[in-house]
């Protein structure tokens, strides 16, 4: 086949048409000749270019002849092949592995519809369910508003590359919270280095290959779900630390009553009894429980706490009885103990805390509000990053992870010395089963 016009340069004819991806400069030529070779050798042919500058350029390629004992290869004669590549399965147990009511969440970003089609189709099937974007910007508000289990994305777009989309989402995950895999046509040792220095977990030469790309998606996947779990085994062996001063004081508390107003200590301690039976109960581990679950928590410890500390502590609940969602667990009561303990007894007056939940039509705004002693920006951001060593409880870093594992976002907070603080966060209506 022979092409008049400017001709392919000549470093790129001694490569042997083995073409990097060259969008940018020389109009995306690179990669389609790289599949066409691939596709002639594949078939046991070759490939070969004769060109000059500006003198155009001349594609010879050969194919063996089919003998006639050949048999077609179809996808049914590659399906056992499929089969075992998969044979080997994860580290996660059985109920635990992704299913039709728990997919695989993919979020696929490519500025080529075509490419995207292609994800779709390899991706069809359960356990798999991928959405796309067309764009960088697209896809960062998507991570907002939903939970995925992995992010592909191609290097080559318009106005952000995936380079630089891997950094910006690696400004609020980390690679074990959400993995990102790159599609590329390069793969020079410079250009696989960038991938990782951008953050991305693997990479993937194009042409891909589908059931490559599954296992590597299975890998990157199931990681990141063994790390949700472990940030639910953390939160519930977290609060199971009850601290040995709250434990010790609770029962001088009731020993107390004791003496004075029995059917008060009978009350205390039968709320003591419901806050450590649901401290310690396995929901705790799960994924989500239903918000009952949580209040229920809640107002067995503050119940304990206002036994304690009497008229310090105000308690304005500011809930709509309407409202029945499914939360993740142990995400109310942690705020809720945190500005008790940090905020309002910092005061020797103390002071009051509100819990409120409102329905904003397709999300749930849940508000924890002190008027305590407040914190100045590099506390906020040294309580999200990092978790306490001081604090026994969940805390605000366990609670602001989990929160953006399940829905892209953590915890909002606002606070300033003197002036109290307020801590948001939004639940979805109808979150991911």
């Amino acid at each position: 086949m022979s092409v008049a016009g400017s001709g392919i340069e000549e470093r790129f004819r001694r490569k042997g048409v083995d073409f990097e991806e060259q969008s940018a400069e020389h109009g995306g030529f690179g990669l389609e000749l790289t599949i066409c070779r691939q596709l002639v050798e594949l078939h046991g042919g070759t490939l070969r270019v004769h060109a000059h500058p500006n003198e155009g350029a001349v594609f010879v390629f050969t194919l063996p002849t089919a003998g006639p004992d050949t048999q077609p290869e179809t996808a049914a004669s590659r399906e056992p092949q499929q089969e075992a590549a998969f044979e080997s399965d994860s580290f996660l147990t059985a109920d635990e592995q992704p299913s039709a009511t728990d997919p695989i969440r993919l979020l696929a970003v490519d500025d080529d519809p075509v490419n995207l089609k292609a994800l779709e189709s390899i991706f069809s099937t359960a356990p798999y369910c991928i959405a796309t974007a067309a764009d960088g910007p697209q896809a960062l508000a998507m991570l907002k508003t939903n939970e995925w289990d992995a992010v592909i994305i191609d290097t080559v777009m318009p106005e952000m590359s995936g380079y630089e989309l891997t950094r910006t989402i690696r400004e609020s995950f980390s690679i074990a919270e959400l993995p990102v895999l790159l599609l590329t046509a390069r793969s020079q040792p410079e250009d696989i280095i960038a991938a990782f220095l951008s953050g991305a977990n693997d990479y993937i030469n194009k042409p891909i290959e589908g059931v490559e790309l599954k296992v590597r998606v299975d890998t990157l996947t199931n990681l990141k779900r063994a790390v949700n779990k472990q940030l639910r085994l953390e939160a519930g062996w977290l609060q199971a630390q009850i601290q040995p001063h709250f434990l010790f004081n609770t029962l001088n508390t009731i020993a107390s009553l004791g003496e004075i107003d029995p059917a008060r200590m009978t009350h205390l301690l039968e709320e003591f009894g419901n806050y450590l039976q649901r401290s310690f109960t396995s929901k705790n581990l799960e994924r989500l429980v239903p918000l009952e679950h949580e209040l229920e928590l809640l107002r067995s410890y503050l119940f304990i706490e206002k036994e304690r500390f009497g008229k310090r502590l105000a308690i304005i609940w500011d809930i709509d009885p309407a409202i029945k969602i499914s939360i993740p667990p142990l995400s109310i009561q942690p705020l809720v103990e945190n500005a008790i303990r940090h905020g309002i007894l910092k005061r020797i007056e103390g002071g009051t805390v509100r819990i409120r939940l409102t329905d904003q039509g397709e999300q749930i705004e849940a508000a924890i509000i002190d008027d305590g002693v407040g914190m100045d920006e590099e506390t906020i951001r040294q309580a999200l990053a990092t978790p306490s060593k001081q604090d026994h409880g969940v805390g605000l870093y366990n609670t602001n992870r989990r929160l953006k594992q399940l829905y892209g976002q953590g915890l909002d907070i606002s606070s300033q010395p003197g002036q109290g603080t307020v801590i948001l966060f939004y639940l979805p209506k109808q979150p991911n089963a």
